[in-house]
């Protein structure tokens, strides 16, 4: 599959299973029809690029979809094309700054090529610092910043840190964007 003049009628099926190098698969093994993301969407990934003077061309060379995916957000790689894929129904829980850093969280995925290793909470501080400074640098509050917080676990699980600790990262990455692209 090569993803080529993606339009709103177009999609594609995403295989998320063990094989799949996206980091959290939100409820195991399933095919998930994502399309491409609504101009909303596409505007913030293209807006959170250039505050981190990324190059579309190459560190931008990523697809932003939308797909229902039980209230998650995911990084991953298909048939070698770049992908973020963003579960709409987020929305409405964190509002559009809250969707604007989970897709600054997810971007850090890629931006730090954690794609295809194994599941580590540092990866995602890492994601999240990214996310902290990208919001920083697109002119958003450090409050903005931290909107999407109250959907994140306030334990730790093997592959996420606990919620204070995610808070403590993405304000790093918001205080000093510069440490924001130190994977």
């Amino acid at each position: 599959m090569q993803i080529t003049n993606a339009f709103a009628e177009d999609g594609v099926v995403l295989h998320l299973g063990k094989d799949s190098p996206a980091l959290h698969i939100p409820a195991g093994d399933q095919d998930v029809f994502a399309e491409p993301a609504f101009e909303d969407y596409m505007y913030m990934f293209f807006d959170l690029c250039d505050a981190m003077g990324l190059d579309v061309k190459d560190q931008c060379n990523i697809y932003p979809m939308n797909a229902s995916l039980g209230g998650n957000a995911i990084a991953t790689v298909q048939d070698g094309n770049r992908i973020i894929v963003y579960d709409r129904t987020l929305s409405p829980q964190i509002g559009y700054e809250g969707a604007m850093m989970v897709i600054a969280h997810e971007l850090g995925h890629h931006y730090c090529h954690h794609l295809g290793t194994a599941a580590d909470p540092r990866k995602e501080l890492a994601a999240d610092r990214f996310a902290g400074a990208a919001m920083r640098l697109s002119k958003m509050s450090l409050d903005a910043a931290l909107s999407a917080v109250p959907i994140l676990d306030e334990r730790p699980s093997k592959s996420h840190p606990g919620r204070a600790d995610r808070v403590k990262a993405i304000t790093e990455g918001w205080n000093d964007p510069a440490i924001g692209k130190k994977c």
